[in-house]
């Protein structure tokens, strides 16, 4: 894992991909300072996270890069001012790690999710995870008469992971919760996204909530 990722001294690669020109000079104004970060010209340097800016989820740059996204690709930043509550799973499973909004969008807070993605975790304000866990939650009793088996089984760990993760604590708190060190919640919870192929901490929740484990 590169040394970015553990919080080391050298900056996080960012590829940055903005809408229009207003936006691309806004968002290289915010970083300009930010020493933790180092924006790049391409996406070939190692942990390189893209970071999207678009007034909408739904602007084209965001939808292009989400159905052109490998399922083992780097997840990215989004930056926008309106996301739809019925387009948000797509979102998260089309590969964005983190959600900011553009009224807080400063360089502290752009720092603070691009290395919640480079370590592989995720950053999501509170009101979207509410609304991804009611959007799923709404389509459990539809499919509960004719649910087949669970397809993978999560341990009672695993659970109890994902549902401090859903009201929205860090993994040092959910180790302090647990019982159990920061380094095992972010293993576990690293092994759980690998294992059942999921992008990040918010689409692990939607599994866990799909599949009847909350």
């Amino acid at each position: 894992m590169p040394s970015h990722a553990l919080g080391g001294k050298h900056p996080i690669p960012v590829l940055l991909h903005a809408s229009d020109p207003l936006s691309e000079a806004g968002a290289r104004a915010q970083l300009s300072d930010q020493r933790a970060i180092v924006l790049t010209p391409d996406g070939s340097r190692p942990g390189t996270v893209p970071l999207l800016v678009a007034d909408s989820a739904d602007d084209e740059t965001v939808t292009r890069w989400c159905a052109a996204a490998p399922p083992d690709g780097p997840r990215a930043v989004l930056v926008t001012g309106r996301l739809r509550q019925s387009g948000l799973s797509n979102v998260v499973a089309g590969g964005i790690g983190a959600v900011v909004w553009r009224h807080e969008a400063n360089g502290p807070r752009l720092v603070r999710a691009v290395t919640a993605v480079a370590r592989g975790e995720g950053d999501i304000p509170a009101d979207l995870v509410r609304a991804l866990m009611d959007q799923v939650s709404s389509l459990l009793p539809q499919a509960a008469a004719g649910r087949s088996p669970r397809p993978t089984v999560l341990t009672a760990r695993e659970v109890s992971i994902l549902r401090w993760a859903a009201d929205g604590e860090e993994t040092g708190q959910i180790a302090d919760r647990l019982g159990y060190s920061e380094r095992t919640i972010k293993r576990d919870l690293h092994d759980l996204m690998k294992r059942l192929h999921l992008r990040n901490r918010t689409h692990a929740v939607a599994y866990a909530l799909r599949a009847g484990y909350m």
